[in-house]
């Protein structure tokens, strides 16, 4: 009987880590905004389907130079073909989003998104 007790306790606490990993998916249309709740984060990041991996830093008066675009980490240059994004609030808005943009978003807390951009049909 104990060791029952034990196995459904480790049970539960193994799918409770399961369920606190889960992360919300957003399936959008090519063409489509994307709309994220980013809090009070300073940068939110992609890693796209290439597996290039992208920073957009808000924008806060001090770091205009450095602000406002996607940017690929590893070659320190503004992504040509990124949407236009916005912060609207505590959200960022993505603006007609294609095939590329389908990956992970992020940023280094608590925030994470799945986006799946589909091909417009017709």
């Amino acid at each position: 009987m104990t060791n029952s007790i034990l196995f459904l306790t480790i049970l539960l606490v193994c799918a409770s880590c399961i369920l606190a990993t889960s992360f919300p998916i957003l399936s959008l249309d090519a063409g489509e905004n994307a709309e994220f709740d980013i809090g009070n984060s300073k940068e939110f990041k992609r890693t796209v389907g290439n597996g290039s991996v992208q920073v957009y830093r808000i924008c806060n008066g001090k770091n205009a130079k450095t602000c406002g675009y996607w940017e690929d980490i590893k070659t320190k240059k503004k992504v040509a073909k990124a949407p236009v994004t916005k912060k609207v609030g505590k959200n960022l808005i993505l603006e007609k989003v294609t095939e590329a943009d389908s990956g992970s978003y992020y940023n280094d807390g608590q925030i994470y998104y799945n986006v799946h951009v589909l091909q417009k049909q017709g």
